[in-house]
Parts: structure tokens; sequence; C-alpha cells
């Protein structure tokens, strides 16, 4: 799962866990063994401290600015309590993909703009070099006589 967007790995773990019959917690923790350090995986393990110590884990949700990542987090909050979050689970997955999808076909739709920069930089310069250089060259010959 390298190169997935973090809330994504987490809705995936999240989602083989309940299917396999485990808790949600069971998800979290092998996201959280895969995922390493990315900046994702540290809210998670925010939240899941705060939730334990029984502390605002709201506040937790709060302070990240991807809606993808806290609506997963909210869900995983009702899932703790108790409540069945398979079927929003899988809605909120579908949703993350369709997201992941757009982002990638909106930095594709850049990168020919992108790719033109260094076109523009480097060997239009040269071009030009080779084209007017002869001709610079006669030029400054024929003043010079």
């Amino acid at each position: 799962m390298e190169g997935l967007a973090p809330p994504l790995k987490c809705a995936i773990e999240i989602r083989t866990a309940l299917q396999n019959g485990e808790p949600v917690r069971a998800g979290l923790m092998r996201y959280l063994e895969v995922a390493g350090g990315d900046d994702f995986a540290s809210d998670v393990r925010h939240f899941i401290f705060c939730w334990d110590q029984g502390q605002n884990w709201r506040a937790v949700i709060a302070r990240i600015k991807s809606p993808h990542r806290r609506a997963l987090l909210e869900l995983v909050a009702s899932g703790f309590s108790g409540q069945p979050i398979l079927n929003h689970l899988s809605e909120l997955q579908s949703e993350i993909e369709d997201s992941v999808d757009l982002e990638i076909r909106e930095y594709m739709e850049l990168l020919p703009v992108k790719m033109l920069i260094p076109l523009l930089l480097f060997q239009f310069p040269a071009f030009l070099i080779l084209l007017f250089g002869p001709l610079l060259r006669r030029l400054i010959e024929e003043m010079n006589r």
C-alpha cells in the first residue's frame, strides 16, 4: 500500500479488520504499524491517546484540516462507541478514492505546463544560440570590414 493517501490506508485497514470480525481498534493498530511516521499516523495516535484517557478527542479532530481525515476519525469514534460503521466506512473509502483520483487527474493536467519550464529555460536559449550564432558572427565580420 505504498504511495496511498494516509486516510485511504487507514480506511482499508479498518475495513479489513471489521470484515474479519475484529474490532475497530485492531484495524487502527495495524494501520499504525504499517504507516510509520506520517502526519496522519501521529494524529491517529494522539486521538487514540485522548480517547483512552477520557480527554477531549474532539479537539484533536478539530485541528485536522482535511475533511476526509476528520470524517474518518469521527467515524472511528463512532466505532469505538459501539455503533456499526462498516457501511459508512465503505462510503467514506469510495469518497476518498474519488478525491485521490481527482487530485491525480488535476496534477496530470498541469504536468505538461510544468514540463515546459525546463524547455523554455534551458533548451530554447541554446537553440537560439545555435540558430543566430552563425548569423551574428557573419554580421560582426561584415561590420568589421
